[in-house]
């Protein structure tokens, strides 16, 4: 059998001329290195600060090493633990990087993190969690973590482990005597964020779809965790999709640790089938609330009523089930919210690779629908309906990602005129977002009409330079001219928008449209 690894080892003399022995495994499939400590301080090829430097090729000398500590912090953040353990041999500079806090303020777990290399016999190399590794990484820089995120793929076993070794290390805080080494390990964590991925269909097939929810003991080592967290502000469970009975006690522990402290909770897909979760309007000084909407119904409203929630997004991603076999809640039910919780804010927004549709709840105080859908197109019945319903509330509307089908090339059978009834009938409307064909024309009358617009994204190469609008009896000769001449080209609209949004408007490439968010304008 050929090893796939290889290894370098060799003794070398540190700054105190101490010998230490450096053993490091080159291996793609090991993401992680154990935190190091003070015997093993790199060589000073790079003196950094106590030193003058590498010298470049043309004989200066290298300031990479004098990088300020709030710089080195967030370029360590970005990095894997064990690209930190090899960035922190570079000098002695980025050595003391290594143990900055806020490099370790947010601490993801892998299914590769801490672990090695074991040969299963039926599988192959598979990751294993190393515990003398994970004990050495708690004692270290546990008493940093501020944030914990789990995005297990394959390796359950390793979530576990890794959840039952820190919840027993926070635990050893609570003792009478606590032992010296375990001392604020853990404490400081204020967020949450575990994603299970539920979907065990082949990889050979990106769009197929096989569904299967956690238990057992793994979520009974998330819900002790859970409860060895008092200082919790931020908690995100996805895609768990537990039974009944589960999720009816899922958020116990939590409710009886930060019932005063949670601020935020994101709950998407706890359930597959219509499962009202309680808890989740129960903590006294929650502030934003995601949820699925099967998740939701008229007694958790009448919850949230009485509530100090002010954002509750009706969150639905690939995995919710679809638009027309969810019950939404009842008018009875979102009239009471909007008459004892004014300041409530509903969000609706869809996450899908399919063609997903959002779900309409009735009367609801709904102020942004966002698709993130390649699949979806603007609908005359579905976006009439979303107009009639949220007229007098909606402010930011928009198709985000770019389509995965082609735009209609004539005018009669684009969505023109369907958007310039939105800017008229929808007077708070400020953020709309455009992907399909359009023509500048009609942006120039969306610009006019929308009394309150501040921000329109729309795609350069999707825009048609001319005016198909006919001559409506309701303007004027002059106005008309006026929407004929703007309309020849892009930088004449380009012009006109930018003076009556009054900020430098342009149209987005695709590139930049990708990147674009409507998220950044909903407030949190």
């Amino acid at each position: 059998m050929t090893e796939s690894r290889k290894f370098s080892a060799g003794w070398k003399l540190d700054v105190d001329d101490k010998a230490c022995y450096i053993d490091i495994e080159h291996d793609e499939d090991e993401d992680n290195e154990e935190r190091h400590d003070g015997t093993n301080a790199p060589e000073h090829g790079t003196k950094g600060r106590n030193g003058a430097g590498d010298e470049l090729a043309n004989g200066q000398q290298s300031q990479w090493c004098d990088l300020p500590d709030h710089i080195m912090e967030r370029i360590f953040a970005h990095l894997s633990i064990r690209e930190r353990y090899y960035a922190s041999l570079t000098c002695f500079s980025w050595y003391q990087a290594f143990s900055l806090p806020n490099v370790w303020s947010n601490f993801m777990v892998l299914d590769e993190t801490l672990s090695r290399l074991k040969y299963n016999y039926y599988s192959g190399w598979q990751p294993v969690l190393d515990h003398a590794r994970t004990q050495n990484c708690l004692l270290s820089v546990g008493k940093l973590f501020r944030g914990l995120d789990f995005r297990p793929l394959f390796s359950f076993n390793n979530m576990f482990q890794f959840m039952t070794l820190i919840s027993w290390a926070i635990e050893q805080n609570q003792k009478a005597k606590v032992p010296r080494e375990w001392v604020g390990c853990g404490l400081k964590i204020k967020s949450l964020n575990y994603i299970f991925p539920c979907n065990m269909a082949s990889s050979e097939d990106p769009e197929s779809i096989k569904l299967f929810g956690t238990g057992g003991q793994l979520l009974a080592s998330l819900k002790r965790l859970m409860l060895n967290l008092p200082n919790l502000q931020t908690l995100k469970l996805v895609d768990l999709m537990l039974e009944r009975y589960e999720a009816n006690h899922l958020l116990d522990e939590v409710l009886e640790a930060c019932c005063l402290v949670l601020r935020r909770l994101h709950l998407i897909n706890v359930t597959m089938v219509h499962c009202p979760v309680m808890h989740a309007a129960l903590f006294l000084n929650l502030q934003v609330l995601v949820i699925s909407p099967q998740n939701i119904d008229d007694d958790v409203l009448t919850l949230l009523a009485d509530s100090k929630v002010r954002h509750l997004y009706l969150h639905q991603n690939r995995y919710t089930p679809a638009a027309i076999a969810i019950t939404p809640c009842t008018v009875k039910g979102w009239r009471m919210v909007r008459r004892d919780n004014p300041n409530l804010r509903v969000h609706l927004c869809v996450e899908s690779t399919s063609a997903g549709e959002i779900l309409l709840q009735p009367e609801a105080p709904v102020h942004s629908m966002i698709y993130q859908s390649p699949k979806t197109m603007i609908t005359s019945d579905k976006l009439l309906a979303a107009v009639d319903a949220y007229k007098f509330t909606l402010t930011v509307y928009g198709h985000e990602m770019l389509p995965d089908f082609s735009s209609p090339v004539e005018f009669q059978d684009r969505i023109d005129s369907l958007l310039v009834l939105m800017a008229r009938s929808c007077p708070e409307l400020s953020v709309l977002m455009i992907r399909e064909r359009i023509s500048t024309a009609t942006l120039l009358l969306i610009a006019r009409t929308a009394q309150n617009l501040r921000q329109l994204y729309v795609r350069r190469n999707q825009l048609v330079e001319e005016c198909d609008w006919p001559k409506n009896p309701e303007w004027s000769d002059e106005f008309f001219q006026w929407l004929q001449a703007a309309s020849q080209s892009i930088e004449s609209t380009e012009k006109e928008i930018s003076q009556i949004l009054q900020n430098d408007w342009k149209p987005l490439s695709d590139e930049h449209f990708q990147k674009t968010s409507l998220t950044k304008h909903v407030d949190y």
